[in-house]
């Protein structure tokens, strides 16, 4: 097993938890479905600011005009591209580890930790190049009945079954509370 991101983790392994599975994302499958309808719209949004802009300088207004669109034509130009490359920015910062209690995703400076008694039922994208993406609903109660609206997922994995496995091999159940280790803060 590769030691991906070791140090980011150990320091947030529990007493008795072993990692399963680790890994990163893959390049590639940035453009979602939902990214469909994102592409027209941006498209729109950075043409009708350019436009704006080109008016306001070809018809001569004065110099706070001009300014006023150029927040909306780099509004546009994220939107376009941007969000691309934070995404591939971020994906380069992400590591992923599976425990047989928690997952643990770490993007950048973001750690999200979630118990395996805790998760919902996954769902599994699979993408054209045999990759893909595991993720759990963005809102659902944990055992405790407290609401987590935090999403987790796993995104762009080559072996998707594996990890798939992994997290289903994953303990149910929360460890039995043992005061010689101290509470579970979780």
């Amino acid at each position: 097993m590769q030691e991906l991101g070791e140090q980011f983790y150990r320091p947030y392994l529990t007493p008795g938890e072993i990692v399963v599975w680790q890994g990163r994302p893959e390049k590639g499958n940035l453009f979602m479905p939902a990214d469909a309808f994102l592409l027209f719209f941006s498209i729109f949004w950075l043409g009708f600011s350019l436009f704006w802009e080109y008016m306001v300088f070809i018809g001569g207004a004065p110099l706070p005009f001009l300014l006023f669109g150029v927040p909306f034509v780099l509004i546009g130009l994220y939107l376009l591209f941007g969000r691309f490359i934070q995404k591939i920015w971020v994906r380069k910062r992400t590591f992923y580890v599976v425990t047989n209690r928690r997952i643990l995703v770490k993007a950048g400076n973001k750690l999200n930790i979630v118990n395996g008694w805790d998760l919902p039922p996954m769902e599994i994208k699979f993408h054209n190049n045999g990759n893909g993406t595991i993720w759990f609903p963005e809102s659902f109660y944990t055992s405790r009945g407290s609401r987590i609206s935090s999403r987790v997922t796993i995104e762009n994995v080559a072996d998707v079954a594996r990890v798939q496995a992994a997290i289903q091999q994953m303990d149910k159940e929360p460890p039995a509370y043992d005061e010689s280790q101290g509470p579970y803060y979780n």
